[in-house]
């Protein structure tokens, strides 16, 4: 990415359309495959793979659906709205490592061979995860207690957005009371607080 930014930099007098298609065929001849200029959000990466749990897509590496592999790669591609699919030696291309214990809903748990989308911990140890995820010949995407292995690697897409804090004011119910929801990463919080 510094590449490309200082190649933007470079040509900064020339038209911004121009440097960006320059720029792009430029990193075409050099083998970087830039990631997509849109962001998506971390709510938006756990609806789209839950969509393909709740149709329960088959896992297969030959097969295809809405344009994206049916392994745990193409999952993750799909997921991350990748606009390709991915392997699982390639997608580290468009990710960036960070610590096990900063895994945050909408990454990914990189293991040798497998890559699935991190959803929570299941425990306060940070050993055991939920994971939504295509793992097996023969079965659907679903959703899946894992384990931190040794040589886990945790990813995060590069573009990946925190969603926005929504707080919409509820009319309260008696005078003395406000109530207002907050709404982060596809959970809701509903706060009360009196009001003197």
């Amino acid at each position: 990415m510094r590449f490309l930014e200082k190649f933007l930099a470079l040509v900064g007098r020339a038209r911004h359309a121009s440097a960006v298609v320059l720029a792009s065929l430029l990193a075409a001849l050099v083998g970087f495959v830039p990631a997509p200029a849109v962001a998506i959000t971390r709510g938006e990466v756990l609806a789209r793979a839950h969509n393909w749990v709740a149709k329960r897509v088959l896992y297969s590496q030959r097969a295809w659906y809405a344009g994206y592999r049916r392994d745990c790669s193409g999952f993750v591609s799909m997921a991350w709205h990748l606009g390709t699919s991915y392997t699982s030696h390639t997608i580290h291309a468009v990710a960036k490592r960070v610590a096990i214990a900063n895994l945050r809903p909408g990454d990914a748990v990189h293991t040798s061979g497998h890559v699935a989308i991190f959803v929570r911990w299941k425990n306060k140890a940070k050993r055991t995860y939920v994971a939504m995820e295509e793992s097996r010949w023969g079965r659907p995407a679903m959703h899946h207690v894992r384990s931190i292995g040794r040589g886990a690697t945790a990813l995060r897409y590069r573009r990946i957005a925190d969603n926005p804090i929504l707080i919409a004011a509820v009319a309260p119910t008696s005078p003395a009371i406000e109530t207002s929801t907050v709404i982060q990463t596809g959970l809701m919080i509903q706060t009360s607080a009196v009001i003197q």
